[in-house]
């Protein structure tokens, strides 16, 4: 596990009473130099979120970041009347699902036909797995460095994933976890080691792995996953690695760990994703692409610019000095404009990005394809013809997670 100070360390009552979920939490207790140690119930725990001691603001460049950690359980054996009794005594904990101890295989309504329309973004809906919430590393652009929740109880998660995956037929792959990158946990935590070898023994499903911008895969390359694990990374230019993503493993070190991970059989994907336009961000993408198919076969990319920032907070949280100016001009030039991706960069300039890396996949890797995450229906009708040469339209297409994006779909690239 990645080192972490912090600046609270709460316990939920029901962690230390169960043999499991107490060693766990001494594992991972042993990685973080917490300054305060608390056991706590509901009514201290709402306490706390009332104060507004979890923060989610935005990290900016280089914040030293000590973060509230929660190790929390899933009460999966909750009856109903008990789940209303705490949603009406403590409503702040039932803001995030993960805080009362509930969820864990959750809906992604993004993709429906709601969705869509409301939006205007393509996207395809799905079952996920989660058992963390926050990260140690510092991005920028990030909400998610300021408390982390971490369910200790995934065991009993991953014995009733037998049931649930049965509310989803039809879905063949399985993102986990998407509110963090799990790898930083590992392998003191142990749900990743659980998961894959749960997917192991499935005969039609496959488990997503997010490894996102770490580069800790020691713990994953003897496990016998049967190939039913893909890993996933997202990378970035050399600058935006370095100096916007901190503490984040750099490029070459996230490229180099999907490459072992390969060697050890794993399926292996990128998203580049969020692209930020930073000093020569062409030249620094175009490296990247090489180093990315120089050392490693992925199936599919997808591609995905800056998302959820306007200029004002563009010029708050980054070094401008880093920033390419023609981007930042388009920032201010467009301020107050809606666009449906909840920043306000036109689909112009959008258009000039995804075209360039999209050439420089098709010039590297031809038979790779690639695709938008999130990205606006008016985008995919743009480079329709550039989907097209892989088969791909918004209504049928391959993702890094999509639903049925598994080995076998005839729209990904076959990998040895």
């Amino acid at each position: 596990m990645i080192p972490l100070k912090a600046s609270k360390l709460y316990i939920v009552e029901g962690v230390e009473e169960d043999p499991i979920m107490r060693e766990r939490a001494r594992r991972l207790e042993a990685c973080i130099n917490a300054k305060t140690v608390e056991h706590v119930g509901d009514e201290e725990l709402s306490r706390v979120i009332r104060a507004g001691g979890l923060g989610e603001e935005r990290c900016g460049m280089k914040a030293e970041i000590e973060p509230v950690v929660i190790f929390n359980r899933f009460r999966f054996d909750d009856p109903p009347e008990t789940r209303k009794k705490r949603r009406d005594q403590f409503p702040e904990l039932f803001a995030k699902t993960r805080l009362a101890g509930y969820g864990g295989f959750d809906w992604r309504d993004s993709g429906s036909p709601a969705y869509r329309s409301r939006t205007k973004l393509v996207c395809q809906p799905a079952w996920q797995i989660h058992s963390i919430v926050g990260c140690p590393f510092r991005c920028a652009y990030c909400h998610l460095s300021r408390h982390i929740t971490i369910m200790m109880n995934i065991e009993e998660l991953v014995d009733s994933l037998d049931e649930n995956i049965k509310k989803a037929p039809g879905q063949t792959l399985y993102q986990y976890d998407n509110y963090t990158d799990a790898a930083c946990f590992e392998p003191e935590y142990g749900g990743s080691k659980l998961l894959v070898e749960y997917f192991a023994n499935r005969k039609d499903e496959y488990l997503e792995l997010y490894v996102g911008k770490s580069d800790n895969v020691d713990y994953l390359l003897n496990l016998d996953h049967r190939g039913h694990t893909i890993c996933c990374w997202s990378v970035s230019g050399q600058t935006q690695s370095a100096e916007i993503e901190w503490k984040t493993a750099s490029m070459q070190e996230r490229i180099t760990a999907a490459r072992r991970c390969q060697e050890a059989g794993y399926h292996v994907r990128f998203r580049l994703s969020p692209i930020i336009p930073v000093q020569n961000w062409q030249g620094e993408n175009r490296k990247m692409i090489q180093m990315i198919f120089a050392e490693t076969r992925p199936d599919v990319v997808t591609i995905e610019t800056l998302r959820f920032l306007d200029y004002t907070q563009i010029k708050e949280l980054f070094d401008l000095s880093l920033i390419d100016p023609e981007f930042m001009d388009v920032m201010e030039e467009f301020q107050g404009e809606k666009h449906v991706q909840g920043c306000q960069i036109p689909d112009s300039y959008r258009e000039k990005v995804y075209r360039f890396i999209i050439g420089e996949l098709e010039r590297v890797s031809p038979e790779t394809p690639y695709s938008l995450c999130r990205g606006s229906r008016s985008m995919w009708d743009i480079l329709a013809d550039d989907f097209a040469r892989h088969g791909q339209t918004p209504e049928n297409y391959v993702c890094n997670c999509g639903p049925t994006s598994t080995p076998g779909n005839n729209l990904l690239r076959t990998c040895p």
